[in-house]
C-alpha cells in the first residue's frame, strides 16, 4: 500500500466541516479532510435546478429566472461575470446532461419531443460548435422500442455514448445504455446490465478522459436519495459501481458529478427531495496538503484518480450485509384506485413544464394572471400542468394561452383523478 492510498483509506471532508488543522496531540497534522476541498458556489441559483457542467474552463449554470444556459469562469465563479453559454442562441436544458467531445466541437444534449399520445419525450440531440456559436441541431436514433433518451455523456474521443433511458430491456425505471460510434453512424443502444443497473433510476452519466463511468442512481445501497458511483473503465467494458463515500454522498439527492478534463476540479449539485432547496459545489484538490506529505507522483494531481481510490475504500468500510428492505430503492407512491367513471370523469389539464424537483412551480402567470398549479410524478420528474377543463376544447384553447405566455412545450394531458389517463379515446 502506497503513501497516497494509505492517505485515501481514511479520507473525509472538510465540507462536512471538520477542521484541517485538529490534531488529538495538539500539533498541526496532515488530516484526511485536507486532501479535498470544497466550495459551494454563489450563482443565485432558485427554483428547479442546481446542476452545473463544465465547457472548457468555465462553468456552466441555469440563470435563476431565466431558461438560458450561463458560464462563469472557473476562477471567478460569480453571476457577476456571466455571459450566455453560446453567442447565437439561448439555449436551455439541464447543464449536467449537456456533454461535450474532447474538442468542443460537438455537442449533446436532451430535448422534449412530441411523441404519441400527445405527450412530449426526451431525446437526444447532436450540434456543431464554432467560435462559441452552435449550428445544425439533428435528432439521434436508436434502434429499438420509442422511448425516454436522455443525459447523454460523451466520452472524449467521440467514440462512446453513455445515456438514461427507459427503453427495454430494462432493470426498472431509467438504466444507463451504451452506443458505439461506427460508419453508419450510432449503434443500436445496449443496456449495461444488471450489475450497474438497478430496480431504481440510473442517470447523470459521465465519462472521465480515462472512460470511467461516474452516475447517479437510488438503487444501489448507499445513504439516502440518490447517490454517485463509479465504475472503472477496463478498455473493453466496466467494472461494478463503488459508492463514493460519504465524503460525497448524503441522505440528500447528489446529481451530476463531472470531473474537469485538464483541471483538478469537479463539479456535482446536492437537493433536497422534499424542498426546492439546493447547492452547486466545485471540489478542488488541496496541493498544500499534498505537498506536506511528500507525495509528488503525477497521478497524485489527479482528481479522478484521488476519487477512485476514495469510492474503493469507501466500499470496504462502508458496505456491509443488507436486509432486503435496505437494499431495495425507496417505493415509489402507488396510486390510489381509479374511481368509477361515473363518479370520477376525465378533466384535462394543460402541461407546461417538467421538473426535476418538487413543488418547484406553486403557481404561474398566463396572460398575466396568476394560476395555481397541479403536480404529478412521472417517469422520473415531476410534470407541472395548469387549468382544470370538462372538455377538450377548452383545454386546448388555455392550451394556445399558455404557448402565447412563453410555455412552448404547452400540451394536453387527461387525467381521472389524481392518475394520469392515457387512453387515446379520451381524446377523441
Amino acid at each position: 500500500m502506497n503513501l497516497l492510498t494509505s492517505y485515501l483509506l481514511t479520507v473525509s471532508s472538510l465540507f462536512l466541516g471538520l477542521d484541517p488543522c485538529f490534531h488529538n496531540s495538539g500539533k498541526i497534522a496532515l488530516q484526511p479532510g485536507e486532501w479535498l476541498l470544497f466550495e459551494t458556489l454563489d450563482l443565485q441559483q432558485t427554483g428547479t435546478c442546481y446542476d452545473v457542467a463544465f465547457y472548457q474552463d468555465a462553468i456552466v449554470f441555469l440563470k435563476s429566472g431565466e431558461e438560458s444556459l450561463y458560464l462563469v469562469p472557473m476562477d471567478r465563479p460569480d453571476p457577476t461575470y456571466s455571459r450566455p453559454l453560446f453567442n447565437n442562441e439561448d439555449f436551455s436544458c439541464s447543464p449536467a446532461a449537456l456533454s461535450f467531445s474532447g474538442n468542443y466541437s460537438k455537442g449533446y444534449y436532451t430535448q422534449p419531443v412530441m411523441g404519441a399520445e400527445q405527450a412530449y419525450m426526451e431525446q437526444i440531440f447532436e450540434m456543431s460548435i464554432e467560435n462559441d456559436q452552435v449550428s445544425g441541431p439533428s435528432e439521434l436514433t436508436f434502434s429499438g422500442d420509442p422511448s425516454r433518451n436522455l443525459h447523454p455523456a460523451i466520452s472524449s474521443e467521440d467514440s462512446l455514448m453513455v445515456f438514461s433511458s427507459d427503453r427495454l430491456p430494462t432493470s426498472g425505471g431509467l438504466d444507463l445504455f451504451v452506443s458505439r460510434r461506427t460508419a453508419d453512424g450510432w449503434s443500436k443502444a445496449l443496456n449495461l446490465g444488471e450489475s450497474i443497473n438497478s430496480s431504481g433510476h440510473e442517470w447523470f452519466p459521465f465519462l472521465d478522459r480515462m472512460n470511467n463511468l461516474w452516475f447517479s442512481s437510488t438503487g444501489h445501497s448507499g445513504y439516502g436519495g440518490f447517490d454517485i458511483y463509479i465504475c472503472p473503465f477496463n478498455g473493453t467494458d466496466w467494472g461494478l459501481p463503488q459508492n463514493l463515500g460519504e465524503t460525497i454522498n448524503s441522505p440528500q439527492n447528489e446529481l451530476g458529478f463531472s470531473v474537469h478534463p485538464q483541471k483538478q476540479v469537479a463539479l456535482f449539485s446536492r437537493t433536497w427531495p422534499s424542498e426546492s432547496k439546493g447547492m452547486s459545489i466545485l471540489i478542488n484538490l488541496n496541493e498544500e496538503a499534498l505537498d506536506a506529505a511528500g507525495i509528488d507522483e503525477g497521478y497524485a494531481r489527479d482528481l479522478a484518480v484521488i476519487m477512485q481510490g476514495m469510492a474503493n475504500s469507501a466500499s470496504q468500510a462502508a458496505v456491509r450485509p443488507q436486509t432486503e428492505s435496505e437494499t431495495s430503492p425507496e417505493p415509489e407512491t402507488i396510486p390510489e384506485p381509479t374511481i368509477a367513471a361515473d363518479q370520477n370523469p376525465v378533466v384535462f389539464r394543460v402541461q407546461i413544464i417538467s421538473s426535476l424537483y418538487e413543488n418547484s412551480f406553486p403557481s404561474v402567470l398566463i396572460d398575466g394572471k396568476s394560476y395555481k398549479t397541479y403536480e404529478y410524478f412521472y417517469l422520473g420528474s415531476y410534470r407541472i400542468t395548469v387549468g382544470e377543463f370538462g372538455t377538450l376544447e377548452e383545454a386546448n384553447a388555455f392550451r394556445i394561452q399558455c404557448l402565447n405566455s412563453g410555455f412552448k412545450q404547452a400540451f394536453v394531458a387527461a387525467f381521472k383523478g389524481d392518475e394520469r389517463e392515457t387512453d387515446p379515446s379520451v381524446f377523441k
